[in-house]
């Protein structure tokens, strides 16, 4: 006969074991589950920190995150090369640490900031070809701050070629052989100092020189030339312009040479004239000026025959330079640009009429001007050519000797 009572019994326990079973096993799956998702999210980045490489595992997308979960810092001139990492999917950061080395150059020593990570890089940087050299370092020997490589080579050559220095270590090699093997291409025209058969010597710097030759055209001026005529019609220290010059006109063409971007030499090769030049032709007075005497000897304690240090400008007939276009002076003859020169001189501090010398040429005074004409010594010359040729002129000192006083 079964008990069903312990039947039942059993059966309540094993539903419970079994609902314990399922409630386990699926607590399992979901931290089975989560921890899966959470390796999901993770990806492996490379890092190679100036020669030296890590694979970090990380959810960070941020490159310095990345490095700041590997607990790598960076120095305030150490450069970031990110250009092979994807954010999210993976890739390689690359760290070019700023180091300062030294290299020993046959018992010399000098100093160098790099960013390579081995020695050889960091030779090659400095400009330093291995060729024949012995070196304290293998190649790959990663670079430290505060590095010592020493270089040692019977001869030890210096090249100096577009703006950059390399040091070249040889044993026994001509100028040429080495300004080849620092792959330096000479043009047609550029030459090396020493000559390229010479054999390099310990302590030889050897300079290229880039030589560019270029043919320029261009318009140039002919200046006309003056031809005077002695003139004894004409009063002396004057002049009257018979025909007027003219400057020419050529189209000129140069062949330039340039060393290292100077000049060093101009030839002409070959000219055309476009326009020819005008001979300017100009009399000159040789008549000895004779000054008629009025009798008067002083005048506000000005006297004929002194001679005052004094100072010029010029003027025309203009309204610019005279407020009005009627070309009536002060002592009313009429001026007019284009006219013969009367030799006219404007100031206020001698008399109308009065007549001086101012460096060797007899002038009139004619006319009156501003204030600034009265102190004296102070002169304005006037002349019939134009306004453009009066500010041209412009102004200097003169030596103004007094002839007349008044008319």
């Amino acid at each position: 006969m079964i008990n069903e009572s312990g039947v039942a019994s059993v059966r309540r326990i094993s539903r419970v074991v079994l609902a314990t079973v399922v409630v386990f096993l699926l607590m399992v799956c979901a931290f089975t589950v989560n921890a899966f998702a959470g390796e999901a999210d993770r990806y492996n980045v490379v890092i190679n920190d100036n020669g030296y490489e890590y694979t970090i595992a990380t959810k960070e997308t941020e490159p310095i995150e990345i490095l700041n979960e590997a607990s790598i810092k960076l120095g305030a001139k150490d450069k970031l090369n990110i250009a092979s990492f994807n954010a999210g999917i993976g890739g390689k950061i690359i760290i070019s640490r700023f180091n300062e080395v030294y290299i020993k150059f046959n018992d010399v020593v000098k100093h160098y900031s790099v960013y390579s990570q081995t020695v050889g890089a960091a030779l090659d940087e400095a400009g330093v070809y291995r060729d024949g050299l012995v070196v304290n370092y293998d190649e790959d020997t990663p670079i430290k701050d505060g590095m010592v490589i020493t270089v040692d080579s019977p001869k030890i050559i210096t090249i100096n070629a577009d703006g950059k220095t390399h040091n070249m270590g040889t044993a026994n090699s001509t100028v040429g052989e080495l300004v080849a093997e620092a792959g330096i291409v000479l043009g047609d025209n550029d030459y090396i100092e020493p000559a390229a058969n010479v054999y390099a010597e310990d302590g030889m710097e050897i300079n290229v020189f880039r030589v560019e030759i270029k043919t320029v055209t261009k318009e140039e001026k002919i200046a006309h030339e003056t031809k005077l005529i002695k003139d004894s019609n004409l009063d002396k220290g004057k002049t009257k312009i018979e025909t007027k010059g003219e400057d020419g006109k050529r189209s000129a063409t140069y062949r330039i040479t340039y060393v290292n971007g100077a000049e060093t030499e101009k030839r002409e090769v070959a000219s055309t004239v476009l326009k020819e030049p005008v001979t300017e032709v100009k009399r000159t007075g040789t008549k000895t000026v004779v000054i008629k005497n009025n009798g008067v000897d002083k005048y506000n304690n000005k006297e004929v025959g002194s001679v005052i240090n004094g100072s010029y400008t010029y003027y025309c007939s203009c309204s610019i330079c005279c407020g009005k276009d009627t070309g009536i002076t002060a002592s009313g003859n009429k001026v007019q640009n284009g006219m013969e020169n009367p030799y006219y001189v404007a100031c206020n501090w001698l008399p109308l009429g009065s007549v001086i010398e101012v460096d060797g040429v007899t002038y009139t005074v004619a006319d009156r001007g501003g204030s600034g004409l009265s102190k004296t010594g102070r002169i304005d010359i006037f002349t019939p050519d134009g306004h453009e040729a009066a500010k041209k002129y412009g102004r200097g000192s003169a030596s103004i000797k007094i002839l007349r006083l008044g008319w």
